[in-house]
């Protein structure tokens, strides 16, 4: 009887310790520290970046033309040719206007004389009103004439209204040519146009466009500045919207008309306190979305609700509510972890 009682109290101690050590182990596993990484929030950056394909135009192309006729006898420029403006680029010959411009000049000194002394005697009331008002309008007359022969020699020298290039060539010494003839075809390239074409999808976010630049790879030129000048209210026959932005150049840049660029477009912020997190942060739970909030005193992590507002297209998420930006997210095994769990953190891990 003794020997029985003895093995149950045995048997009883056996038992009672590997329920002690199993619920040890069971805590033990429980409580244990789980490693984590963890990164520090940042504001947004830039948003969404729209790509699109255009090519460079000038800003314009002026025909350049004579404002008086004659024989043309001397080209000063050629196809190519960068001019300044006010530079002489042609010329005609100048025989003949010089011819009648010094005899507007002999009518005008003649009538201008007589004016003046028959002014003198209207003064001294020896000459009547109406005789020095015939004076006075040949004077004028020949006044004008004067100054029209004037302006007509000056003319007879072509010279550059802008900074361009000479596109078109249209005249070969001692070639004639009448008023207003196009001589020279001049483009302006002191600034540029892009035209590209924006899809209906698109159009609506044209008035957010907060940055835009170009890059023209054929003239070495990357992230150059450009500003919308129009956006067409009709679309065109492919259904697109066609785009003009003026782009600032130089002849240092190396950009010409024709070339073909790539438009880069940020959009502005809709949110400026948006934050952004990983992907591999956020958890959900029902229809409701969380992250890992790591507390550096405690070494323990709690979750925090968030509102995403979308996904990036460089694997961030932006948060606009639940977040200040201040705090530190864990950023790996976030389905793993439990409320106040103490964690441990990863080397490596970055928390500046």
């Amino acid at each position: 009887m003794m020997r029985q009682v003895l093995h149950g109290v045995v048997t009883m101690l056996v038992v009672g310790l590997a329920v002690v050590s199993c619920s040890s182990k069971e805590e033990k596993q429980t409580t244990a520290p789980r490693y984590v990484k963890v990164q520090r929030l940042a504001k947004a950056q830039d948003n969404e970046e729209l790509v699109f394909h255009g090519q460079l135009k000038e800003e314009k192309e002026v025909s350049v033309a004579f404002k008086v006729g004659g024989q043309v006898y001397n080209v000063l420029v050629d196809e190519g040719d960068y001019v300044k403006k006010g530079q002489l680029i042609a010329r005609i010959d100048p025989r003949d206007y010089k011819i009648r411009l010094q005899s507007a000049k002999a009518q005008f000194e003649q009538a201008s004389g007589e004016y003046t002394r028959y002014k003198e005697l209207y003064e001294k009331n020896k000459l009547p009103i109406n005789t020095l008002e015939k004076l006075e309008a040949g004077y004028l007359a020949t006044k004008s004439a004067y100054e029209a022969a004037a302006n007509a020699l000056a003319d007879t020298e072509l010279r550059a209204p802008f900074d361009g290039f000479i596109y078109r060539k249209k005249i070969h010494n001692y070639e004639n040519v009448s008023p207003g003839q196009p001589i020279f075809a001049l483009l302006d390239v002191s600034h540029l146009e892009v035209i590209f074409s924006l899809p209906e999808s698109k159009v609506g976010k044209a008035k957010n466009f907060s940055d835009i630049a170009i890059d023209v790879a054929n003239a070495n030129a990357f992230s150059v500045p450009a500003e919308i000048l129009s956006v067409n209210e009709k679309a065109n026959g492919n259904d697109m919207f066609d785009v003009r932005l003026k782009v600032t150049n130089s002849p240092q840049s190396g950009l010409k008309p024709g070339m073909s660029a790539k438009v880069r477009i940020k959009l502005a912020s809709a949110n400026s306190n948006a934050i952004v997190v990983p992907v591999e942060s956020v958890f959900y739970k029902g229809d409701k979305s969380y992250v890992w909030v790591y507390d550096q005193n405690s070494s323990k992590v709690t979750s925090r609700a968030v509102a995403v507002s979308k996904i990036q297209n460089d694997g961030q998420i932006s948060i606009h509510s639940g977040l200040k930006g201040t705090e530190y997210v864990v950023t790996a095994g976030v389905y793993s972890l439990s409320e106040s769990q103490t964690v441990r953190i990863l080397e490596n891990t970055n928390l500046l």
